[in-house]
């Protein structure tokens, strides 16, 4: 990682903390699927805002997730959950960009190529045992 001033490492580390967590294969319990929901939610709140995903493509994509999280309850509840906890993240990406513009679309170049392959990921159904 880039020698970073200590001001903008939690933020890093936040957000590669978020995009990382659904990179973990997806279980079939209802709790597992009702997270994955949610960092998915989140994730397209973040790709939305800042990797130039359209709404409609969002939303193709979470009818895709849909289908692929079988075990989650109340999928739409979920999702929205993370959409909203991403406003946060959102939120603190959006004052990186008024102070270091450089780094901001260093980040946002790094993270938008990491979400695009993590969403391919998600679509696919857990390996059986």
């Amino acid at each position: 990682m880039k020698n970073l001033s200590y001001r903008y490492r939690p933020l890093c580390a936040a957000l590669c903390w978020s995009m990382l967590s659904l990179a973990t294969p997806l279980a079939s319990g209802a709790s597992d699927a009702n997270m994955s929901a949610e960092t998915a939610g989140e994730r397209a709140s973040f790709a939305q805002a800042f990797c130039g995903a359209s709404p409609e493509r969002i939303g193709a994509y979470k009818e895709r997730l849909r289908k692929v999280l079988t075990g989650a309850t109340n999928f739409d509840q979920h999702w929205d959950a993370g959409w909203r906890r991403a406003d946060d993240t959102n939120s603190q990406m959006n004052a990186l960009r008024e102070r270091d513009p450089k780094e901001f679309a260093a980040r946002i170049k790094v993270n938008c190529e990491r979400l695009k392959w993590m969403a391919g990921n998600a679509l696919h159904p857990p390996a059986q045992k």
